[in-house]
């Protein structure tokens, strides 16, 4: 099994552990990966947790140094520990979830895995490792088109090469008539621009110089646009902003990956 999982990482390009513990030890059956870097270079850990789950590599691209993982488990039940560090009530990302005991010093809450087939997109992107899960399909060029909202799509259809990227964010080209519309809506509400404005999402954001939020459902961004991880992507033009199509699990780990950006 480990050279079945080391062998494609390695033709990637990519560093791969197969620690002798589970990276959370509340439960050693259920699937884990993450992405760790401690006095080197980062690298992909991974636990494949009880010996019926099945966990594979199904494609292989080295010019991207991208790889796809498909992870299937039977449905499992997991305890996270949440350490109260003197709140009285759990962080909102808990809310909803089974608490299945407490303790003086922590809230023991209960999960489960999933039992459908899980894709995971792992790789380099920039100068960072990654792992986005996506829905549909065995290649990374699968995962690429998945990942790809459909407004996106559609945009590269009608103007191909012009729809920028940083990370998960993708920065539509507009038509003229947007633009005057934005335009007349910022000279009539100049305070709904938000000057600098986080993009979203969880984990450290990704930041604009400018960023509106208020026509209708859109998010626009204008300027530099910021991450640790991305080089600094300029704007010289309101854009209209989309994020990934990725499966959004929870940063608590109900998809086994311990890892976001």
């Amino acid at each position: 099994m480990s050279m079945l999982l080391s062998r494609p990482f390695a033709s990637a390009g990519l560093r791969l552990e197969l620690p002798a513990r589970p990276l959370r030890v509340f439960s050693p059956e259920i699937f884990q990966m993450d992405i760790f870097r401690f006095r080197g270079p980062e690298m992909f850990r991974l636990w494949k947790g009880h010996e019926s789950n099945a966990v594979r590599v199904t494609d292989t691209d080295q010019d991207r140094r991208q790889l796809v993982i498909l992870v299937q488990e039977p449905s499992r039940a997991f305890d996270v520990p949440v350490f109260k560090a003197g709140r009285t009530e759990p962080p909102d990302e808990f809310r909803g979830l089974e608490l299945f005991r407490e303790t003086p010093t922590q809230w023991i809450f209960r999960r489960r895995t999933p039992s459908t087939m899980r894709r995971f997109l792992c790789g380099m992107d920039e100068s960072h490792l990654f792992i986005a899960q996506f829905e549909g399909g065995t290649t990374v060029k699968d995962a690429h088109r998945k990942l790809k909202p459909e407004a996106v799509v559609e945009a590269d259809r009608s103007a191909p090469g012009r729809t920028l990227r940083q990370g998960e964010w993708f920065f539509v080209k507009l038509p003229a008539f947007e633009h005057r519309m934005i335009g007349e809506q910022i000279r009539k509400s100049p305070h709904f621009v938000e000057r600098p404005g986080s993009l979203g999402g969880n984990g450290r954001p990704h930041t604009a110089d400018e960023v509106l939020r208020r026509i209708g459902p859109k998010v626009y961004a204008r300027g530099k646009v910021r991450h640790p991880d991305h080089k600094t992507l300029v704007l010289d033009e309101w854009r209209q902003i989309h994020r990934n199509a990725e499966v959004r699990a929870s940063q608590i780990g109900a998809n086994g990956v311990y890892w976001v950006d």
